[in-house]
């Protein structure tokens, strides 16, 4: 008990209380937390959209699986992250996409009634929870942007220059593999290496396994309008 709330005073619900506060509201809350092994699947469009999971340690990627077999990965969530933010009171019954298990993964779960309790328990959380939803709203519209450009090197330029504004700096430290970055922007992983080589031979960044080091931002803005 003691380990999940330590966790849960890390995630943006509950970061307002101290450990005995959390410990106190969830009295009476039922919810339950489970050991999600690598690639095992922990929502799918088969489930009913009645649960979120807040990640207590491990990540998971968000995905749409085509009947093609094709795979889009739209996110990447990580440790403390809410996942099914805003499927659960969305007018749908099943959630939208599959989400698995990137790693090991410990998950805390909590259905939509018991939700509901802990949001008339402190307005706070209920706050915090639509502030989650919100950035979740904001991040699928940059997607949306990405996929809408023309050119691979346009799609690239602009999830840099996302993230560089997001970090606060031209170091840009990727939270996922090339391959998943590839698949975020709907492209190969060869022709994203290939792009990527492109442009730091133009001197517009360097690159070393998941570290990009921004040198034009100039540039990378000219990139966005091919």
């Amino acid at each position: 008990m003691n380990y999940i709330i330590k966790h849960l005073n890390k995630c943006i619900l509950f970061k307002h209380l101290s450990i005995d506060e959390i410990s106190q509201l969830l009295t009476n809350i039922t919810y339950h937390t489970r050991l999600y092994k690598r690639n095992e699947v922990i929502f799918s469009p088969h489930d009913l959209a009645d649960t979120l999971g807040i990640i207590l340690e491990g990540s998971v990627d968000v995905q749409k699986i085509f009947a093609c077999g094709k795979t889009v990965t739209i996110n990447r969530r990580f440790q403390y992250d809410l996942i099914a933010d805003a499927s659960i009171f969305a007018n749908i019954d099943y959630y939208p996409s599959t989400i698995s298990a990137c790693e090991n993964s410990h998950l805390f779960l909590i259905n939509k009634s018991n939700l509901l309790k802990l949001f008339s328990r402190d307005e706070r959380i209920m706050c915090k929870f639509l502030e989650s939803v919100s950035s979740r709203v904001l991040a699928l519209n940059n997607t949306i942007e990405i996929l809408s450009l023309n050119s691979v090197s346009a799609k690239i330029a602009y999830f840099l220059m996302i993230e560089q504004k997001k970090q606060k700096s031209n170091t840009i430290k990727l939270k996922f593999t090339k391959k998943s970055l590839a698949e975020h922007i709907n492209v190969s992983r060869p022709t994203l290496s290939r792009e990527l080589k492109k442009m730091q031979v133009k001197g517009i960044i360097t690159f070393n396994k998941r570290t990009i080091e921004i040198h034009c931002l100039e540039k990378l803005e000219e990139l966005c309008s091919i």
